[in-house]
């Protein structure tokens, strides 16, 4: 046998044994694979979770409680956030100045205060560029009183005003107190029965806020003086 003979069985045989090493062993006939045996995704068991990011249903606003200026016990607001739902209204944000939880315990440890301890919301509506504010005093067994509330309503006033402001689209706000219109104290005075106010009504509740100088002008009246008439000299004898 020549060398070119032999190199060609030797070809072959190894062609032979790569295929017989690549084959796939096949059965005579079908048979059934155990569950366990399969992969996971294959079982028939196997189901899939999918997850959804829910968008966020809450937000915060801003509402003003009050502090005091220690060298002069004056009496200014502080912005603080407040949860609430989404697409807020009115009534969400100016609510979070009642009951339980109106201040938190880091901000009364700050002397923060809210004035509207002593009132219960009944109802806020936006009206054009105003928000009606109705609250109704409460008797010292937390009930709505059927009394006219005979304090200041200053501070009160200041508290809802700043927190109904800062709402987007309210420029005015009017106050009634359980349903009827009253006259609200202001820095200008007392206003009119039912009339809307402003923050800059309440101005002096910012505290940034400088209150104007007083000037005293003293006049000094110059000293009239006048001279007594001189009685004429007898002349000489």
């Amino acid at each position: 046998m020549t060398d070119r003979a032999r190199r060609a069985l030797a070809v072959l045989g190894a062609v032979a044994i790569l295929a017989t090493g690549c084959s796939v062993p096949s059965d005579s006939s079908a048979s059934v694979i155990p569950a366990g045996s399969l992969p996971e995704s294959l079982r028939p068991d196997f189901t899939t979770t999918t997850t959804t990011l829910q968008a966020p249903i809450t937000t915060t606003a801003p509402v003003y409680l009050l502090t005091r200026q220690a060298e002069t016990t004056r009496a200014t607001v502080v912005e603080v956030q407040r949860e609430v739902p989404l697409n807020p209204t009115i009534t969400d944000v100016i609510s979070r100045l009642f009951g339980e939880g109106a201040v938190t315990s880091d901000e009364e440890a700050a002397n923060y205060i809210t004035t509207l301890s002593e009132f219960k919301l009944l109802s806020a509506a936006k009206v054009g560029d105003m928000a009606v504010i109705d609250i109704v005093n409460l008797t010292p067994e937390g009930q709505p009183s059927d009394q006219p509330y005979e304090g200041d309503l200053t501070e009160i006033a200041a508290q809802l005003v700043w927190t109904a402001t800062a709402f987007d689209g309210i420029d005015r706000v009017q106050i009634l107190i359980n349903g009827q219109e009253v006259t609200i104290p202001t820095k200008f005075g007392d206003t009119e029965v039912g009339a809307a106010v402003t923050r800059s009504d309440y101005e002096n509740f910012d505290p940034a806020f400088v209150p104007p100088s007083t000037t005293t002008t003293t006049t000094t009246t110059p000293a009239i003086t006048t001279e007594s008439p001189v009685a004429p000299t007898a002349p000489a004898a």
